[in-house]
């Protein structure tokens, strides 16, 4: 079963932003990593892959973060169902930041 991100963006019930990694915030690397997740029929994340092109700077926290998230189990027929869906991690340095 292949649900969209923004059908999952609606259910997640935990979400912690990733820690933006010190040397990218320094370096002012910014960007978005996609990442491709399996999520288990009680909501967790089961598995994810880092989907090309990734900075490799930004992927590893965006991997960590997402390993955490947990969502409203997706029911099929009433009956909880594991799902795939891509999940989109962003990076953006405000102009206040240093």
């Amino acid at each position: 079963q292949v649900i969209g991100g923004n059908v999952m963006a609606g259910s997640l019930i935990y979400g912690p932003k990733p820690e933006y990694p010190a040397l990218a915030k320094q370096a002012r690397i910014s960007g978005v990593v996609h990442l491709h997740a399996f999520i288990s029929a009680d909501g967790s994340v089961q598995s994810l892959q880092v989907i090309p092109p990734a900075h490799p700077l930004l992927a590893p926290a965006a991997v960590e973060a997402v390993k955490q998230w947990r969502y409203k189990p997706i029911l099929l027929n009433g009956q909880p169902v594991e799902v795939e869906t891509t999940i989109d991690v962003s990076f953006m340095i405000a102009d206040d930041q240093q």
